[in-house]
């Protein structure tokens, strides 16, 4: 091979890798082109990709099925489930619990009856027989200055406090002692003409009404442990009937801080059975979202299938809006019923649980068909600019 023959392969080379350039040259003015194209139109396509999330997002037949069903559920729930009732008063409160008790602890004989009501048990050791039968030593209101009445024996007895009761409660009950809100305790006695009432009859040591309560559990045998089980029953038992009273029981801790600031609380209706009822309203509200949306996405693949996070925005919306409807009605209704009925009775139906479960699922929600809005923005707008797809 001579060196003509060198130098026509170097030029046919060369001509090849400028015909490659060119071409190269060319995609990239193409491509450059596109590019400065959609930048230019940038708010068209935009605009456009939020068409298509909307498009995607839209409540299907089957959503609004779903919607409907969610709002039956709310509703029904506002006014037949989780509505304020009517509290009755202490005795009647009581019965049901007395009948409980009754057929765990059984009925006492006259024997044990005049037993229990003439005997005199050592400072902190009653029997099982008064721990079981004796009314509960801390439901007292008098003995002490500034005990009487239902909401102040209540406030001022930490074995009234819906926490801290099972506590103090089930130690006083076990030692037939009495503990204030100040940490003072009492010894109760029992006097009276075939009724047992408890009576404040000396100091007490506190700290010993627990030592003693302990060492009922861990030092005599099983009568002690059933004494501590009794006492706890009987703890359990008394605030279920109390909180249910008219009266009530204060929100727990308060009396810690002081009475005065307890009923103060509930003079605003911050009492145990409010926020039991409030509580109850937000769990089954919040419950039945939990429902529509397992059976909601179980629905995924006959309900347009597609993306998941799509989807999920979906479900999102029936839940948002099911709730916003439900809680909007209530209020309309209650002002309705206030206005041309009795006020207090409307009050019985307004939903505050699950205003506030509504309220948590703004928050929420939007929040999160925001985030998935922006990503599917980010995507569709990748994809413009650059040809290609990734997954979402």
């Amino acid at each position: 091979m001579n060196k003509y023959d060198d130098l026509k392969k170097d030029i046919d080379k060369a001509l090849t890798g400028a015909k490659a350039d060119i071409a190269n040259l060319g995609k990239v003015a193409k491509e450059a082109g596109r590019i400065s194209a959609t930048a230019r139109d940038a708010h068209i396509i935009i605009d456009d990709i939020d068409r298509q999330f909307e498009e995607k997002t839209k409540l299907t037949k089957i959503d609004i099925g779903f919607l409907f069903l969610a709002i039956a559920l709310q509703v029904a729930r506002q006014y037949l489930v989780t509505n304020f009732k009517e509290r009755k008063g202490d005795r009647e409160a009581a019965k049901d619990s007395k009948k409980t008790e009754k057929k765990v602890f059984g009925r006492e004989t006259n024997q044990e009856r005049a037993d229990r009501m003439n005997g005199a048990h050592p400072w902190y050791k009653p029997s099982l027989q008064e721990v079981m039968f004796n009314p509960v030593p801390f439901d007292i209101t008098n003995g002490i200055e500034g005990l009487g009445g239902a909401f102040e024996h209540r406030a001022k007895t930490l074995g009234h406090d819906p926490i801290l009761g099972y506590i103090f409660g089930t130690a006083n009950i076990a030692t037939a002692t009495l503990t204030t809100w100040n940490l003072q305790s009492f010894h109760v006695k029992y006097a009276g003409d075939g009724v047992l009432r408890p009576t404040i009859t000396n100091n007490a040591d506190t700290v010993k009404v627990f030592e003693s309560a302990i060492e009922r559990l861990l030092d005599e045998g099983m009568e002690g442990k059933t004494i501590i089980a009794a006492s706890l029953f009987r703890e359990a038992m008394h605030l279920k009937s109390d909180i249910n009273s008219k009266v009530s029981l204060s929100v727990p801790f308060a009396p810690l801080i002081s009475p005065e600031f307890a009923k103060s609380l509930a003079s605003y209706g911050f009492d145990m059975a409010n926020i039991a009822v409030v509580g109850k309203q937000a769990a089954y509200a919040a419950l039945i979202n939990t429902i529509v949306a397992m059976i909601h996405r179980l629905m995924h693949e006959n309900n347009g299938g597609g993306s998941l996070s799509l989807y999920e925005v979906r479900t999102r919306k029936i839940l948002l809006w099911s709730n916003v409807i439900a809680s909007a009605s209530n209020l309309i209704a209650v002002a309705l019923m206030a206005r041309f009925g009795s006020p207090k009775k409307a009050l019985e139906y307004l939903d505050i649980g699950g205003l506030l479960v509504t309220l948590y699922r703004i928050a929420t929600d939007t929040q999160f068909m925001k985030k998935i809005k922006q990503e599917f923005l980010e995507k569709e707008f990748y994809n413009a600019v650059y040809g290609e797809e990734y997954d979402f």
